[in-house]
């Protein structure tokens, strides 16, 4: 699967780039969210996970940027924010879910499995776009 790791902390990035890279899948990072409006427009991920609180474009911005650029692509916000109708604006922004920092390996797996499922595309062809 190819995802996309966006936030700011580069320990955050680094150490998810090299897990997910370990378990064959094709990692783009970004520490920024004009580095990552530009790799979803190239690259097309899968899925990104999405850190909200980042410096300059917020996760929010990244979220409503890419909503018509890459509607096929599953966003999982990860954040350590906790706010009143986070998850509900996450939703409407288009992120199929909100996680909460700190975040345990065994759940990212269970995310990444899950959004594989929802990105193959049904037998005969076409895209599998996500729910």
């Amino acid at each position: 699967m190819k995802l996309l790791i966006v936030d700011d902390e580069v320990e955050v990035v680094e150490g998810m780039a090299f897990y997910f890279t370990l378990r064959g899948h094709e990692v783009l990072t970004a520490q920024g969210g004009d580095e990552a409006l530009a790799l979803v427009k190239a690259r097309r991920p899968q899925l990104m996970l999405l850190d909200l609180k980042m410096k300059g474009l917020s996760g929010f911005d990244i979220m409503e940027e890419v909503r018509g650029a890459c509607p096929e692509m599953t966003t999982v916000v990860i954040t350590g924010v906790s706010q009143e109708n986070l998850e509900q604006e996450c939703r409407r922004l288009g992120a199929a879910r909100v996680i909460q920092k700190p975040v345990k390996v065994d759940e990212l797996e269970r995310i990444i499995e899950w959004a594989a499922a929802r990105s193959t595309p049904p037998e005969g062809g076409g895209s599998a776009r996500p729910t």
